[in-house]
């Protein structure tokens, strides 16, 4: 009878070893997968730091890609969460949770040495559709001008032109195309005489190139101009999930939101 009841106890303490646990129960490991405009990664990295020292048992995997790279991948829920700097249109907004914590803008360069300091966007219009095709037509020095566009279908490229032409735009700009990010644009720019181009890049940045920054309609993207809506090639930081986020994923979007409020860099003109 002894020797029964101890195999009828093994029995069933190996029946029960072998029941899975409930999910809340079982140590699940948790991943937040991040990715989109590559201006905003920088902020997400800092905040994404002081959140995992908050929930140690969450992994952050955070890349860029860009802001259309990141609306599809939340769109077929590749990634949680999607950094965003363009425009949403009317179905992307009944598709996702948009929390918008910002603003940035593009900002105009020049070569350094330019004598012009400022173009209308009728100026810059003409430049970009091969009208003005020399500095002394806008106020410059007898020289060519070399227009530089950033890679057709990126956001930068679409918020640059439906700034400039309105949305819709159907024709060809132009320029030529520079497929990498600021770093090329601003070498560019400063190695060849004669140019001009576009891109997100911080005041003292370009400065420190040796870069000349363009007034538009004779405003500058400063932190004034760009709160005020005085600058006109501004465009929305956005953070998306695909619906209504929960638990890490809606901690760290809100998060987010707070921390970019408190600590982006707001450009001021020296």
């Amino acid at each position: 009878m002894v020797g029964t009841l101890s195999a009828l106890n093994l029995l069933l303490m190996l029946f029960f070893l072998t029941i899975p646990l409930p999910l809340q129960a079982q140590e699940q490991p948790k991943k937040i997968i991040i990715a989109g405009a590559q201006s905003i990664v920088p902020l997400a990295e800092q905040f994404s730091a002081q959140f995992r020292n908050g929930h140690p048992g969450i992994e952050i995997v955070l890349r860029g890609g860009g802001s259309n790279y990141a609306v599809n991948a939340v769109r077929h829920r590749e990634i949680d969460i999607g950094l965003i700097t363009r425009n949403l249109n009317a179905i992307e907004k009944k598709e996702f949770h948009v929390e918008a914590f910002g603003q940035d803008a593009i900002v105009l360069l020049t070569y350094p040495g330019n004598s012009v300091t400022s173009l209308t966007l009728e100026q810059i219009r003409r430049i970009y559709l091969g009208k003005s095709a020399n500095w002394r037509e806008v106020g410059g020095e007898e020289k060519g001008i070399i227009p530089l566009a950033r890679e057709r279908g990126s956001a930068i490229h679409t918020t640059f032109i439906d700034h400039l032409f309105g949305k819709g735009f159907k024709g060809q700009e132009k320029a030529f195309t520079i497929r990498a990010g600021k770093e090329k644009i601003l070498k560019t720019i400063k190695r060849i005489e004669g140019c001009i181009g576009y891109g997100i890049v911080r005041l003292e940045e370009a400065e420190a190139q040796g870069v000349k920054v363009l007034g538009v309609e004779g405003k500058f993207p400063t932190a004034g101009n760009i709160r005020e809506g005085l600058y006109p090639f501004i465009r929305p930081q956005l953070v998306i999930s695909h619906g209504a986020p929960n638990g890490a994923v809606r901690e760290w979007m809100t998060g987010f939101a707070k921390f970019a409020n408190r600590n982006a860099p707001l450009e001021e003109r020296p």
